[in-house]
This record gives C-alpha cells, structure tokens and sequence, in this order.
C-alpha cells in the first residue's frame, strides 16, 4: 500500500488556492500557463490538477457555480433593496446577466485551484502522484 504524505492545513493550501499557486506546494502559476489555458502538471511539484479521478472536473464547475449565483443573489437583493418600492427591473436584469457571463470568466483559474485544495484536504496525495518537474519544460 502506497504512502500518503502528511497532510497540510486546508485554510493554507486554499489560501495559496485563491493566488493561483498549487495549493500543496505554493507553486507560482499552478498549472495555469495563462489565464485559462492550463496544463497537466503543477510546474513546480508535479502533481496532477485533476489527480487522474473521473469527475474533478464537476467539482470544479460547482464551486464557479456557487460563486456565480452567489454574486447574481447578492447583486439581486442588494438592487431590490436600493430601488424599493419601484423595482429597476431592467437594470436588476442586466446586471445579473453581466454577472453571469463574467464571474465565470474572471474566477475560471480559481475555481480549479480551490476545488484543488479541498480535494488534497479530503485525499492527501500518495507520493507516486508527482513526477520530477525539470525546469522550463511542461509538465
């Protein structure tokens, strides 16, 4: 039976989550060579971002979604609060529509890394999940 590594801190691995590091090792960048445009590997430890499991990709989808409606809730009742008793409608639309279309595209590369942390929080990875990173080369 492999060896789990000791686990870390979640509130660490999401605090580095939220600065787009890897969220075990710190890692500058993670494993985004841009904004959305991500590669296997963390540049750094070279731990997979999804781990080889059949739905991180549905994790991470779940926290945008929980970001992305949180913000359109906010915007709604903070706008029906300001323009009571004359509801803005069209405006309280717009905005929410606006929210919808960009915090998914502003938070994409967060949502990754923080699903990452709870993830490595939940299953400490085995040392047999990282490869030798040799600088300058993708992962």
């Amino acid at each position: 039976m492999s060896e789990v590594l000791a686990r870390q801190k979640f509130t660490k691995m999401a605090g580095r989550a939220m600065l787009r590091r890897c969220p075990w090792c710190g890692g500058k960048g993670a494993w985004f060579t841009g904004w959305i445009r991500k590669q296997q590997r963390c540049r750094t430890c070279g731990l997979r971002w999804d781990r080889g499991q059949d739905g991180f990709e549905l994790g991470a989808m779940t926290v945008a979604v929980f970001i992305t409606g949180g913000s359109v809730v906010i915007w709604l009742v903070i706008g029906m609060i300001l323009s009571y008793p004359h509801l803005a409608v069209v405006p309280l639309i717009g905005g929410g529509v606006a929210l919808a279309v960009l915090v998914p595209l502003i938070t994409y590369p967060f949502t990754y890394t923080l699903w990452s942390a709870f993830d490595l929080a939940v299953h400490p990875p085995a040392p047999e999940e990282f490869v030798e990173v040799t600088p300058g080369a993708d992962a």
